[in-house]
């Protein structure tokens, strides 16, 4: 069950949220086989789209009003796969946005990238592996060589250890089948190599992947979900979902490009979702009543304090 009271952490989240995700991209380099992606450029009416320069200034100009707030890119798709990926860092670096966070597969990190990202004052880059073995990598990673990855973090963290210790990395595998062999050892090679090892749980994306290989205790009840307190999403044309695994646009409550993040947050549409989710009205809310995600969704074990770790 979860460890923390059901709602705010701190009072000033009340006003802007203690996190902002933004989703600089729904373009990918790779097919990994725990990530709705390869499905959705099926789709007929997925378009690739990368965030504009003016909105990602607008999210970031904003969010530098907030001291603190955790800046995260993490998208339906590789961040690095955006042409202005560093500049979008650069500025919001410039704008005094911190701490920057980004997930990445690795497989873009040039080195020229990787003097770029080390430029900022302040970040996390989060490494996603899922494994340590060459047959375990390929089978996950489709379309990833292993070798190469593993090149390229390895000299990240080589540049980081010599130009930016304030550039805290770390790396993850996500807990499913394929990578049950590789675990342990993946824990114990990147133990000391890495700022943090996070063990992310497999999350069926509200049945976009196979539900049978989620990993939970059966629980007596639902809880409400964390994310409506803790963390506002924005995809790469500006939407605000309340949602951060909705691939469809089926969460959306607001676009950024005509209102304020704060304005959204603190609005009717966040404080109608959260009084439904706190009387366990979920079924008021469609995209919410089928849901199954909230299970492996805990309010004790969060993206927070795997960064707060990081920075230990």
């Amino acid at each position: 069950m979860p460890m923390v009271k059901y709602g705010f952490v701190k009072e000033e989240d009340r006003l802007f949220p203690p996190m902002v995700v933004v989703e600089v991209t729904n373009v990918c380099n790779l097919r990994c086989i725990h990530c709705p992606h390869p499905k959705m450029v099926e789709r007929p009416d997925y378009r690739p789209h990368n965030m504009e320069w003016g909105l990602f200034k607008k999210i970031a100009d904003e969010v530098a009003l907030h001291p603190g707030t955790i800046f995260r890119l993490a998208c339906d798709g590789e961040p690095l796969c955006h042409p202005r990926f560093i500049d979008m860092l650069h500025y919001a670096d410039s704008r005094g946005v911190g701490p920057i966070a980004f997930n990445t597969n690795g497989a873009l990190m040039t080195e020229d990238k990787a003097r770029g990202v080390l430029a900022i004052k302040k970040g996390v880059v989060e490494f996603s592996l899922d494994a340590i073995t060459k047959e375990a990598y390929e089978s996950i990673r489709v379309g990833a060589n292993f070798e190469k990855v593993m090149a390229n973090v390895l000299r990240f963290i080589e540049l980081r250890n010599e130009l930016n210790p304030d550039v805290k990395v770390m790396v993850s595998i996500i807990v499913q089948p394929e990578s049950d062999d590789d675990r342990e050892k993946f824990l114990e090679y990147w133990s000391g190599r890495a700022d943090h090892v996070l063990q992310r749980k497999y999350i069926a994306c509200k049945g976009e992947l196979d539900e049978s290989k989620e990993r939970y205790e059966e629980l007596p009840e639902r809880w409400p979900c964390k994310q409506l307190w803790t963390r506002f999403n924005i995809s790469p044309e500006g939407l605000a979902e309340f949602c951060t695994d909705d691939w469809h646009d089926e969460s959306v409550v607001a676009d950024v490009r005509e209102r304020s993040i704060g304005d959204i947050w603190r609005g009717d549409e966040y404080g109608s979702l959260r009084r439904f989710h706190l009387d366990g009205k979920f079924d008021e809310i469609p995209y919410c009543s089928e849901c199954t995600d909230w299970r492996v969704i805990e309010w004790d074990f969060d993206y927070f304090r795997a960064i707060r770790k990081a920075f230990e």
